[in-house]
Order: C-alpha cells, then sequence, then structure tokens
C-alpha cells in the first residue's frame, strides 16, 4: 500500500522522517522522482508498503498538494494509487480548522468525489475515487491540525528533549528563546506564533552547528525518544495507521 504525508515546511518534513522511522518502524529508501507541487519529497519503506513524506513550501500550498495527489490517483494503474493521505498543518489562528476543512471539500466537490462528513479535524475522512481504468478506489485522508501550544509543536518537543539531556544545551536553549521572544515586538517578520516557535529551533541549531554540518543534525536528531512525543501529542498516534 502507498500513503504520503503532506506537510509545510523543511523542518517538519526533516522531523516527520526521524519520528516515522523511531516511533513507526519505516526505514529511510530513497529521493524519488520529483512530484508536481512538492518542493521536496522523500521516500520511507516498511516491508512491501510504501511512505511518501512531502515538504509542500508553506501552508498556502499544501491543499494543492493534496489536490496533486488525487490526480496522480485519477490517472493511476491498480495498485499504483495512494490509498492514505494524511495533511499536517498548524493552528496558527482561530479559524485554522475550519477554513482548512472547507478547503478540502470544495477539492473534493470540484472533483465530483464521493466522501464521508467532513465536521473535524484529526479523524479520517472516507472517500471513493476512480483510477486510470475507471475502478472504483478506496481512499482515506487524515486532516492533522496541530494544536500551538508549548507541548503541540514537533521543534518544541524536540529542544525541551534535548534540554533534559545536558544543562549546557538547556542554557543555549533558553537564551534562545529569550532572544526570539524579544527581538521582534512590532511582529514585522514573526507574524504568527508559529514563526517564533521554528525561529527558536533555528537559533538553536545555527549555534550547535553553526557550519550546517549535516551529519551532526543527524545524529542529534536521532538521539531524540520521538516515541515520547506521542505521549503529549495523541493525535500523531493516527500515523501509526499508516
Amino acid at each position: 500500500m502507498k500513503s504520503v504525508i503532506i506537510c509545510e515546511g523543511s523542518t517538519d518534513y526533516v522531523l516527520l522522517q526521524y519520528f516515522m522511522q523511531r516511533v513507526n518502524d519505516w526505514s529511510d529508501y530513497r529521493n524519488p522522482q520529483q512530484m508536481t507541487g512538492f518542493k521536496r519529497v522523500r521516500e520511507l519503506k516498511k516491508a512491501e508498503d510504501s511512505l511518501i513524506i512531502g515538504e509542500s513550501g508553506g501552508s498556502s500550498r499544501i491543499l494543492q498538494c493534496m489536490d496533486n495527489i488525487l490526480e496522480i490517483n485519477n490517472i493511476s494503474a491498480m495498485g499504483e494509487e495512494y490509498h492514505k493521505i494524511v495533511i499536517i498543518t498548524d493552528r496558527d489562528d482561530l479559524d485554522t480548522e475550519e477554513k482548512f476543512l472547507q478547503g478540502i471539500q470544495d477539492i473534493l466537490n470540484a472533483r465530483n468525489i464521493e466522501y464521508s462528513n467532513i465536521s473535524e479535524a484529526n479523524e479520517w475522512i472516507d472517500i471513493k475515487q476512480e483510477n486510470g481504468f475507471g475502478q472504483e478506489i478506496n481512499i482515506r485522508i487524515l486532516p492533522l491540525v496541530i494544536p500551538f501550544d508549548t507541548t503541540g509543536a514537533l521543534e518544541t518537543f524536540l529542544l525541551e528533549a534535548i534540554a533534559e539531556q545536558d544543562e549546557y544545551d538547556k542554557e543555549i536553549i533558553n537564551k534562545g528563546g529569550v532572544f526570539v521572544d524579544s527581538i521582534d515586538p512590532e511582529q514585522r517578520y514573526l507574524k504568527k506564533r508559529r514563526y517564533a516557535t521554528k525561529a527558536k529551533f533555528d537559533v538553536y541549531f545555527s549555534v550547535r552547528t553553526p557550519i550546517d554540518q549535516f551529519i551532526e543534525r543527524r545524529n542529534i536528531l536521532k538521539d531524540v525518544r520521538w516515541e515520547n512525543y506521542i505521549l503529549i501529542q495523541h493525535d500523531f498516534s493516527k500515523l501509526s495507521e499508516l
């Protein structure tokens, strides 16, 4: 079975790969052929199953990437379709979830796709779609809207996990957080809370690995106990169903 996780940015793109490998026993496989609409994609494998993790390049493009996956299904042969589609976005504003679900519904309506009730995020949506041979296939879509709080973001969890392991790193993380919280009081650049979260993450790694040492950053991420993230972000447990 083929599945796909669509996320917004480069940080989520990288962290989700480690999360799926560590928590759900997927193995890194390859960079597949570039998919239309995605900035980057990476394929993981588990036995005969395939999982694509794709970076959309921003919240404004994430639903277009979902539509591109549906188009791939529409022209695919039997067995080549993506049967499970997960879309992960951040709850930056009060009406994020409502707009997100409405956007999914609009795309399905435009394609005349039959679907189950779309009433809330973090629940599977069952749809029926025809592939390239006119055969009806059952597809599931999971819109995950991650709550923004002290434990909601992957980046926040990661920094807290590192801080628990080393007091020196904890001091760097804390000072970096204070810096980000105070550096842009008019919010000219960090216009959303999510941007501040990512900035704190980037500040730490800019200090810890200033020359962008890929191997060192990879080792840091591998050492994190990713399985603990499910304890604080229950909705991520649904990714085990892929």
